[in-house]
């Protein structure tokens, strides 16, 4: 984010209105760009930098007035870099003025970006670590860990029939399975929270994850595993795979194209095809972010799993 300069002339980048504080347009600018909530994490920096961060919730930078910080001339201006968290897949308004991208820690290198900053960004990516790694961990809950896997069994196995053998019966048993596991979600989470890997372990965390994604009857309740799903997410304490299938669904079941091309349907000549995306052209970087296969790959897989059924 960028102070106007002297006189009221703004700057490239992200802009903070006159009177506006510089923390609220972080947020404000986020929010507008992706439609998500975000709170910010306080300043990272380790005391030995040369430009030192104010003693405030954000750091502010006097540099040379250019948007990349490449050029030696111009009048100074004030750059606050922000450490924020959206919980959701960042995806960039069309209409901004500078490309927003997903950078990686592992992928900083790969970018053509101004040597301060890459400086930044790397010591930023370190607090971020150290941070997490202090976080509070809760014990593990066996007990839980164990209802939910073996609900997760009965889920299954309705599942798993081959769909010449699905009797009225069995559809039935089905739907009281779903109900009865999105019912049982609910108390846990009023209980317990998110049951993350920390409390049940990635098994356990993997059911719990299947029985939101499953909850399409309920789908108020399902949009509010998909926001604590995805803290927890961002909190190291889920798998992020998880978080973007329970977004796409989410998304298809409220009628908008999905992200990731995870949900499919049945197209011409019975073949498995993506419901509607929102940025087909970059669907394969985002899902790569997130360690999925090409969307491709990931049709094909699917498509052999359920002829495979068929067969079964």
């Amino acid at each position: 984010m960028e102070h106007p300069r002297a006189g009221g002339e703004r700057v490239a980048g992200g802009q903070v209105d006159d009177g506006e504080e510089p923390a609220a347009a972080a947020v404000r600018a986020v929010q507008e760009r992706t439609g998500y909530p975000t709170r910010l994490l306080p300043p990272l920096l380790p005391d030995d930098r040369p430009d030192q961060p104010v003693p405030a919730a954000w750091h502010v930078v006097s540099r040379p007035a250019a948007a990349d910080s490449r050029r030696g001339e111009g009048p100074v201006h004030r750059d606050h870099l922000f450490v924020g968290v959206t919980d959701r897949p960042l995806v960039p308004h069309p209409a901004s003025e500078h490309a927003t991208h997903w950078v990686t820690r592992a992928g900083l290198g790969d970018r053509d970006l101004p040597r301060d900053t890459l400086d930044l960004s790397a010591a930023l990516f370190e607090g971020i670590a150290r941070a997490a790694a202090l976080r509070p961990r809760p014990s593990r809950n066996e007990e839980l860990r164990g209802e939910l896997l073996r609900r997760q069994e009965e889920d299954q196995a309705v599942r798993l029939v081959p769909a010449s053998e699905r009797t009225p019966q069995l559809l039935e048993r089905w739907r009281a399975v779903d109900e009865g596991n999105t019912a049982w979600l609910n108390t846990v989470i009023g209980s317990h929270g998110w049951p993350g890997e920390a409390l049940v372990g990635s098994d356990g965390a993997s059911a719990a994850w299947l029985f939101a994604q499953h909850a399409d009857r309920q789908p108020d309740f399902q949009g509010e595993c998909l926001t604590l799903l995805a803290a927890a997410v961002t909190a190291g304490d889920a798998d992020p795979r998880h978080g973007a299938l329970l977004e796409d669904r989410v998304l298809v079941a409220a009628g908008l194209p999905q992200l990731f091309g995870t949900q499919l349907t049945q197209g011409p000549g019975g073949r498995l095809v993506p419901l509607p995306l929102r940025d087909a052209a970059e669907v394969d970087n985002l899902r790569a972010a997130w360690h999925f296969d090409p969307l491709d790959q990931y049709v094909r897989q699917l498509t052999d799993q359920q002829q495979g059924q068929g067969r079964a």
